[in-house]
């Protein structure tokens, strides 16, 4: 695990977190021509809901806080309630990874994510 500690997550500038009807959703844009249909029936963007943890989490992941420090901003604001802390945040950073939401840097070297430009 500590491997991951002073990695940096870098949001995908593509997507947006937005506040709808109580609720914390990240709106990813549908530009591929394969998802025609699905722009039809569900409007321009994928919806991703997120809790409040997850909601600061990608507030905090803004291309200068390590793993580390997100963990400690985490912690200072929801105490025990995001224990097991760093088990869950690198989860979590990893599946937004899987999704092209976040990508992750270390120094100035990119080491894992997608192509920002043509996926979100």
């Amino acid at each position: 695990m500590e491997e991951y500690m002073n990695l940096v997550p870098v949001r995908n500038e593509k997507v947006e977190l937005k506040k709808i009807e109580g609720k914390y959703y990240l709106l990813i844009p549908m530009e591929s021509k394969l998802d025609f249909l699905a722009r039809k029936l569900h409007g321009e963007h994928r919806r991703i809901e997120l809790d409040e943890i997850g909601a600061y989490t990608w507030e905090l992941c803004d291309g200068r806080r390590t793993v580390r420090e997100i963990g400690k901003a985490l912690k200072a604001r929801f105490g025990d309630e995001v224990e097991p802390l760093y088990e869950r945040l690198i989860t979590f950073l990893f599946e937004l990874g899987k999704r092209y939401l976040v990508e992750f840097k270390n120094g100035n070297e990119l080491i894992y994510g997608g192509d920002r430009n043509d996926r979100a």
